[in-house]
């Protein structure tokens, strides 16, 4: 397993901060977080599935982590499909293979349909359109620690750990949280925008992707966990059912996790590694 190095992007929007593993001339998998999350998400994938004559690259968007935050009303899931095609751009690929986790899973479906061409495979990782709404309100609650000043990281990542909703817990989730924080007056606080993510979460929950699913013509993945959070699913059985019959060619992963298990399962890389080497 190789060590990432972290640069910055250039793009129209601002910039974006992002982390490289594997060689920048290889084809590039370009990997996307969740509504509140950041590049490190994707730690255990990026690892594992670079080299060998492919890159991947995990940024921050716009407004989380590292990254540049932009005015009220410039995020949406559009806009952050404009940043995907133009990080893309800026690392001189025109077409790549994407991977988007929640939020990141519904900015592929909205890449999918601006420049489909551009895409050799999609992979969604747990999120298509429609949540149960448990899920909805368990997804509502994880803006609140973004306003919060606490007065050190191990105590605040601790909590987090103790809580039991990320699970299984592992180092990747230690290091996301941890980056998260930058000091404030009175201690810590994440530097994500509680506002860019409130932005976002009222858009997808407002935005119809039935009718975006038919743009999927790709070689594409759906990472279903089956575990719920908050009491409901994000991905219920009925979404799932859907979004088979509009895309016939969607491989289907189904994993006794919940919403974050997905990402540190070896079985998920197995299955993008899979997909990918179709997608060429």
């Amino acid at each position: 397993m190789i060590s990432p190095d972290e640069f910055d992007l250039h793009i129209p929007t601002g910039r974006l901060r992002a982390q490289r593993w594997g060689a920048a001339e290889d084809p590039l998998l370009l990997c996307v977080h969740g509504l509140t999350a950041n590049m490190h998400a994707l730690d255990h994938l990026g690892k594992r599935l670079a080299g060998a004559g492919r890159q991947v690259v995990a940024v921050d968007l716009r407004g989380r982590g590292r990254s540049d935050h932009g005015a009220p009303g410039s995020y949406g899931l559009a806009a952050h499909a404009d940043d995907v095609l133009a990080a893309a751009t800026a690392l001189g690929a025109e077409r790549f293979d994407f991977a988007g986790w929640s939020l990141g899973a519904l900015t592929g479906i909205l890449v999918a349909n601006l420049a489909r061409e551009r895409l050799r495979t999609l992979t969604l990782l747990d999120h298509a359109g429609r949540m149960d709404p448990g899920a909805v309100d368990a997804v509502r609650g994880t803006l609140a620690r973004l306003t919060t000043v606490v007065p050190d990281r191990d105590g605040y990542v601790a909590a987090i750990r103790d809580a039991g909703t990320v699970r299984p817990w592992s180092v990747i989730w230690d290091r996301h949280y941890r980056y998260e924080l930058e000091r404030v007056d009175g201690g810590w606080r994440p530097s994500t925008s509680a506002a860019a993510c409130q932005e976002d979460l009222d858009v997808l929950l407002e935005l119809p992707f039935a009718p975006l699913w038919p743009a999927i013509r790709m070689p594409a993945l759906l990472v279903r966990c089956t575990v719920p959070i908050g009491g409901g699913l994000v991905v219920p059985a009925t979404e799932r059912d859907a979004l088979r019959q509009a895309v016939p060619q969607l491989r289907l992963l189904e994993l006794e996790h919940n919403h974050f298990g997905a990402l540190t399962d070896d079985r998920t890389v197995a299955a993008i590694r899979e997909l990918m080497g179709d997608g060429r």
